[in-house]
C-alpha cells in the first residue's frame, strides 16, 4: 500500500468532507482472482486518513459497491479515471449502494473517508466494501444503454444498464462553464431513448432522457435536465399525467416520447373501459409541452391534447 503524503483535492461533486492539509491518502490496487469479477475489500480509518481503492475497467461495464461501515460517518465516493477532484457518486449523498455502467476506459477510485466533523474529533472507522464490475462481453453489450448527444457546444454522456426492472441512469456534462457534475438517479424501468434539444431557443440545450417501466404497462416517465445559463445543469420538472383530468382519460400507459421542433410530444393509445391491455380501441392520444421557467428550475406545461 502507498502512503501518498502531498495533499490531493479530495473535493467531490458538491462539497469537500475533507481537509487536505491534515490528511494522508492511502492508494491501493485492487485486482480480482483469475475467474472472479468481484472482491471483498477491508480496513479501517481515522481521522482525516483516507483511502483509495484503484480498479481498472473499461467503458460499459456495469460497476456494484456496497459498502458497510461501522460508523455512520464514513463513507465512499467513487471517481473516474484521472480525476482528482470530480465523483461519479458521493456517498454521502446517495447512500452506501452504487450501481452504475462505466463511461469511459481506465482507473476507478473508490475512496473511503470519515466526514469532517467525526474526522475532527479523530474518530475511527471499520467497513468492507464488496466490489464487482460485470458486463463488457457481446452478452450483455445490447442491454446497456450508452449514448453521447451534443447541441451548441454542450455534450451529455447517457448510461444505464438496463439489466433490471430498477435501474440508475447516469448522465455526464460536459462543456458547461461552471459545473459539469454527473448526475446519477434510480430510475423504475428502463432507458429507451434519449434525445437533445433547446426547447425554448435560449441557447442552452436541454437533455432528455425516455423510461420505460417494467410489467404490461409499460408506463413511460421522463428524467431531463436543462444547462441553464450553459453554467450548470437543472432538473426539468414533468407534471404527472394524472394531474390533468383532459389527458388522463383512458390513458393505461404505453407512452412514446420524441422532441418535435419546440415541444415535447407524449403518446399513447387510449382505452375504453372494456379494452383489455392488449386491445386499445379508444384511438390515440398526443400531448404536447412547452418548456417554461419555474420556481426552483424548468416545467414542461401542456400545451395541447389531440386525439386521434
Amino acid at each position: 500500500m502507498k502512503i501518498v503524503l502531498t495533499c490531493l483535492l479530495a473535493g467531490l461533486i458538491f462539497a469537500a468532507p475533507l481537509v487536505c492539509a491534515q490528511s494522508d491518502i492511502q492508494q491501493q490496487d485492487v485486482v480480482f482472482k483469475k475467474g472472479t469479477y468481484g472482491a471483498t475489500l477491508s480496513g479501517q480509518i481515522k481521522g482525516y486518513q483516507i483511502v483509495d481503492y484503484r480498479l481498472r475497467a473499461r467503458a460499459g461495464q456495469v460497476m456494484v459497491v456496497d459498502f458497510v461501515p461501522s460508523n455512520l460517518s464514513a463513507y465512499f465516493n467513487v471517481l473516474p479515471p484521472g480525476s482528482l477532484d470530480l465523483a461519479l457518486f458521493v456517498g454521502s449523498i446517495y447512500g452506501n449502494h452504487f450501481k452504475s455502467p462505466l463511461p469511459t476506459d481506465g482507473v476507478y477510485t473508490l475512496r473511503v473517508y470519515l466526514m469532517r466533523n467525526a474526522a475532527r474529533r479523530h474518530e475511527s472507522a471499520k467497513y468492507t466494501l464488496d466490489v464487482k464490475i460485470t458486463g463488457g462481453d457481446k452478452s450483455s453489450a445490447g442491454t446497456i444503454f450508452n449514448r453521447t448527444l451534443e447541441l451548441q457546444g454542450i455534450s451529455f454522456q447517457v448510461m444505464s444498464a438496463n439489466n433490471s426492472s430498477l435501474n440508475n441512469l447516469l448522465i455526464v456534462p460536459t462543456g458547461l462553464e461552471i459545473d459539469n457534475s454527473p448526475m446519477l438517479e434510480e430510475v423504475d424501468g428502463t432507458v429507451t431513448g434519449a434525445e437533445v434539444a433547446d426547447l425554448n431557443s435560449d441557447g442552452s440545450p436541454e437533455i432528455y432522457v425516455y423510461v420505460s417501466s417494467a410489467g404490461s404497462g409499460s408506463y413511460g416517465s421522463l428524467v431531463a435536465y436543462s444547462a441553464n445559463r450553459r453554467k450548470s445543469l437543472s432538473p426539468i420538472y414533468l407534471p404527472p399525467i394524472m394531474e390533468n383530468q383532459t389527458a388522463k382519460k383512458g390513458y393505461m400507459g404505453h407512452d412514446e416520447f420524441a422532441v418535435v421542433e419546440t415541444t415535447l410530444v407524449r403518446r399513447f393509445p387510449v382505452y375504453r373501459q372494456t379494452d383489455t391491455n392488449r386491445n386499445p380501441t379508444g384511438g390515440m392520444r398526443q400531448i404536447q409541452y412547452k418548456l417554461i421557467p419555474g420556481e426552483a428550475g424548468w416545467i414542461l406545461k401542456v400545451d395541447k391534447v389531440v386525439n386521434y
